[in-house]
């Protein structure tokens, strides 16, 4: 919710004559923790690593991929590194 929080407000991620995509919205973060849900509970039970993963991919696929311009990609891993901060465990570059 952190991460949603932050891009909806944003000024970079408001949305432009250029980047009239830009526009996140609760329905973002819902299909994230939709397909999260969806996910198998015996393969992510004793690893909750492969659990940050899958929700890292989920934003990725939700958010990123909308994103156009290397300032606003560079952004928005800034904002998912700070928010993988708040996960136990060793999340490095993978």
């Amino acid at each position: 919710m952190d991460v949603f929080n932050i891009i909806a407000k944003d000024p970079r991620f408001m949305p432009t004559a250029r980047k009239f995509h830009y526009q996140f919205n609760l329905r973002d973060f819902s299909k994230i923790i939709q397909n999260i849900m969806c996910a198998q509970p015996h393969i992510y039970r004793s690893q909750p690593l492969q659990l940050v993963r899958l929700w890292v991919h989920e934003c990725h696929r939700v958010w990123l991929d909308r994103l156009i311009f290397p300032e606003d990609v560079e952004a928005y891993m800034g904002f998912m590194k700070g928010a993988l901060k708040n996960f136990p465990g060793d999340m490095k570059e993978e």
